[in-house]
């Protein structure tokens, strides 16, 4: 497995309710690895899925922490690349219910560009994870070098460009947006006519992420629905990299998109009960736990026995 996207620095500021214009007392605060590159990256390698994280560093001490602790949950980092700017910064404000706000520098995410790219990974790698959020030249190269040669190639449109032409989706198998990013990167007001232009465009299947609502996932020829869990909600922040990462983990395995939604969103649930960002993701034992409580043995043991 190959990811590209982003490595930031994220740091926690929780508050009871943002007010523009007002003082806010943290209750807490918290830092934590993020950006949804080395998020999805360490989501897989808690699943035991092997990975590679393509993506960019600066040249400080703060870097090379952030690389050892890559290093320490089993992430491939030979494919880093290290430039003069400072590495990415995110600041969350998280709400007492939940929600957060975030505020981004790229630093040196914006030199991702594609003559940074050791494209031997087209060699060796099964499936491709692209978020948007990265230099869009690149980001487009990527899906559509992986497409043509033969891999399964999953999309996160986080930080979707203007500047990107939606035709280049169609090399993606599947693309996992959010209410608010499919109806922005489509120009559309409705999602299901958004879901229609992404699967017109050719897109395999979109999955739109809810939220507390759930996850629908289209294709053309079928929709299914699945139900958030009630959990206790701590933190959304992670929710969708850990989301990410068990789809990914589940098409791996080969199960039916129906088994991969649900995985999708059991791994999601037990991100929200979490602080943080990569510390939110769950294990592949939590997982499988988690499943259990639910009544779902059977996709307890396929986490539990599955190779990847």
């Amino acid at each position: 497995m190959t990811v590209f996207g982003k490595i930031n620095i994220d740091t926690f500021l929780y508050i009871d309710r943002i007010h523009v214009g007002e003082n806010h007392l943290c209750t807490k605060t918290f830092t934590d690895i993020g950006g949804k590159g080395a998020n999805m990256a360490i989501a897989l390698a808690k699943l035991n899925v092997p990975c590679e994280l393509v993506a960019m560093v600066g040249n400080d001490s703060i870097s090379q922490t952030v690389l050892k602790r890559l290093e320490k949950y089993g992430v491939g980092i030979g494919s880093i690349r290290v430039c003069e700017e400072q590495i990415g910064k995110t600041f969350v404000v998280v709400e007492s219910d939940g929600r957060n706000t975030m505020f981004h520098i790229l630093g040196a995410n914006a030199h991702l560009t594609p003559d940074k790219v050791d494209w031997t990974f087209l060699e060796t790698c099964k499936a491709v994870f692209v978020q948007m959020g990265i230099p869009s030249e690149t980001a487009q190269e990527v899906i559509m070098m992986s497409k043509r040669n033969g891999k399964y190639v999953f999309v996160d449109p986080a930080g979707f460009s203007e500047t990107i032409d939606l035709q280049t989706l169609a090399y993606a198998d599947t693309i996992a947006p959010n209410e608010v990013e499919i109806l922005k990167m489509t120009k559309e007001s409705e999602i299901e006519k958004a879901v229609k232009k992404l699967l017109n465009v050719g897109v395999e299947e979109v999955v739109v992420k809810l939220g507390k609502k759930g996850a629908t996932l289209y294709t053309e020829k079928m929709s299914y629905h699945v139900d958030a869990h009630d959990v206790e909600v701590v933190d959304t922040t992670g929710a969708g990299d850990a989301f990410n990462a068990a789809y990914m983990f589940a098409k791996l395995q080969k199960l039916d998109v129906k088994d991969c939604l649900k995985l999708a969103i059991a791994a999601s649930a037990l991100a929200v009960t979490k602080i943080g960002s990569s510390s939110a993701s769950p294990t592949r034992d939590k997982l499988a736990e988690f499943l259990k409580l639910k009544g779902e043995e059977r996709l307890a043991k396929v986490v539990l026995e599955g190779s990847v």
